[in-house]
């Protein structure tokens, strides 16, 4: 008899009508409509099955429970085998494996009275297990090559969906820990966007294992506001672990791509500077602020006196300790 309370037929037609808004832009347009198509169909047939099925005692809740785990099922995988290239005539085949699949573990696991998330990762399992079969299968019929069993393989939009949502929350909970920061500026902050947020969280992890110096000098570069947002997180407990690692090297990543590449220095030139600096100043001077200075770099300047080099100097630290002496002279 018919499961009361469980109209499998408006159930699928719900289902379906979710699948449209949720279909990533890079999907082709009739592709899409294949993927609202397949997602309705093995809804209705699933629910139907159910509906007619004597041997279960399902009530309304548990048979939307493996409807919808087909629906969802069949949304993820089609995109996959869409964005894998596979040639449409051997979807079909693949979906109807993974289809049935759902169908059986998502009942015994109800039959069996199984916890949601237990529920969920045995499915998951099974999916995962019918989809690499399928493939294997086309393969050894000399279907598909084993780069394209890879890189169907390779694709998991569900995955996708998951980490996309978790960076989201993460931006969501960045922006709320920065719009109650103390001084920060609540006007300010609502009219930063979330990825600038994440950001500026982001290297404010970088800044809290620098020398308080460096930070600070790094820190002065920034405009007023953001440097308070980023000195605020600089001393939030825990920063580390209150945001994803997997998102925090993205934004690094994006950090790193907007800093402008390290200028070259000529080797020569260098040390032309400094024999300049030290020939037009006065001795006693120069002596003093490299009084306190290593061994090494004492040898370099004096070297530099009489147009001599000193190989144990790198470029950029001979270009620094120029800088460092043409800042102190001119005070």
């Amino acid at each position: 008899m018919p499961i009361e309370g469980f109209d499998f037929k408006a159930f699928a037609k719900n289902l379906a009508e979710q699948v449209g808004p949720a279909l990533p832009a890079d999907i082709p347009d009739a592709d899409k409509q294949y993927i609202i198509n397949i997602v309705h169909n093995f809804c209705y047939m699933a629910g139907e099955a159910l509906a007619n099925d004597t041997t279960i005692n399902f009530n309304a809740d548990q048979a939307c429970i493996v409807t919808q785990f087909i629906g969802e099922w069949a949304f993820h995988k089609a995109i996959d085998l869409i964005r894998s290239h596979i040639d449409p005539q051997f979807r079909d085949g693949i979906m109807q494996k993974i289809a049935f699949t759902v169908f059986e573990i998502a009942k015994t696991a109800i039959i069996k009275n199984m916890a949601q998330s237990d529920m969920i990762a045995v499915v998951e399992f099974h999916v995962k297990k019918a989809y690499t079969e399928a493939l294997d299968e086309l393969k050894n019929r000399g279907v598909l090559t084993e780069d394209q069993v890879k890189e169907a393989q390779s694709h998991s939009n569900i995955d996708e969906m998951a980490q996309q949502a978790a960076e989201t929350e993460q931006m969501q909970q960045a922006t709320a820990q920065a719009a109650g920061a103390q001084n920060a500026g609540d006007e300010y902050v609502n009219q930063v966007s979330d990825n600038k947020i994440l950001k500026l969280a982001s290297f404010a992890i970088v800044l809290r294992h620098l020398p308080p110096e460096k930070r600070e000098g790094l820190l002065q570069k920034f405009n007023p506001q953001d440097a308070q947002i980023l000195r605020d997180y600089i001393s939030m407990d825990d920063l580390e672990h209150k945001l994803d690692p997997n998102v925090v090297s993205k934004c690094l990543s994006e950090i790193k791509k907007t800093l402008p590449e390290p200028k070259k220095l000529n080797t020569n030139r260098i040390y032309q500077r400094l024999y300049n600096i030290v020939k037009n100043s006065d001795i006693s001077k120069i002596s003093n602020i490299i009084g306190k200075e290593r061994q090494a770099v004492k040898n370099f300047v004096s070297a530099a006196s009489s147009g001599g080099k000193n190989s144990d100097i790198t470029p950029r630290i001979a270009d620094i300790i120029c800088t460092h002496l043409e800042e102190k002279l001119t005070r």
